[in-house]
């Protein structure tokens, strides 16, 4: 499975180029306001820590199950922008009639759980929330969806991650935003929050194309 590295990031963009062009133009104000699932994981807390810093956005609305300690250390002026919704459990996603917001530009998805975890679960955290957001953007006219994946997606796949991962993509694809973003990384080095084996091994294999969390979330 050692392909499945070789790239650091690959990535797709989906839309029209009139779509492209008004995407484009509201990328250049300020003023802009997120809605993420997936903010506290690895990329997730990364991404916050962008968007809050950054002139150009003025509200990061988060759906999680918990905050995170760090989001308190920000400074008073900077925190404001973070609008923390907690639910006792992701799947009130699923609800998506209940999800009201305005004027947000662009959704995040940024979940992603294990394989160990059985094919169930996984599949709920990296397919079915997804879609339930991709649902929820729809309702309330989000122009722009942004899906974190994985290099090698591929919905054909005989390897349950790769498999869902790309059956996601297609999912997504399908709603049919002005701009859809799929990122695919490859190896994630340095998370905050989860080391995982074989990237403490991989980090010493010099042939192996890798990319740091916080400069993916950049």
């Amino acid at each position: 499975m050692i392909f499945l590295f070789i790239l650091i990031l690959e990535t797709q963009e989906f839309g029209t180029c009139q779509n492209y062009q008004y995407i484009y133009q509201q990328m250049d104000q300020t003023g802009l306001k997120a809605l993420i699932i997936g903010a506290t994981g690895a990329i997730g807390r990364e991404l916050i820590t962008e968007l809050i810093a950054s002139p150009k956005w003025s509200e990061i609305n988060v759906i999680v199950r918990r905050q995170l300690p760090q989001w308190q250390l920000y400074d008073p002026v900077l925190q404001k922008k973070l609008k923390v919704i907690q639910v006792e459990n992701m799947d009130e996603l699923q609800n998506t009639e209940k999800w009201k917001f305005q004027d947000i530009n662009t959704f995040f998805c940024l979940l992603g759980s294990r394989t160990k975890e059985g094919e169930a679960l996984f599949t709920k955290v990296d397919y079915h929330y997804p879609v339930y957001g991709a649902e929820i953007a729809k309702k309330n006219n989000i122009p722009h969806y942004s899906l974190l994946t994985s290099v090698g997606a591929d919905k054909s796949s005989m390897f349950l991650y790769i498999r869902v991962k790309g059956q996601v993509e297609e999912a997504i694809k399908s709603h049919k935003f002005l701009r859809t973003s799929i990122f695919r990384p490859g190896l994630l080095m340095n998370r905050d929050n989860d080391d995982r084996w074989i990237e403490k091994v991989a980090a010493y294999v010099p042939f192996l194309s890798k990319i740091q969390s916080r400069d993916l979330a950049k």
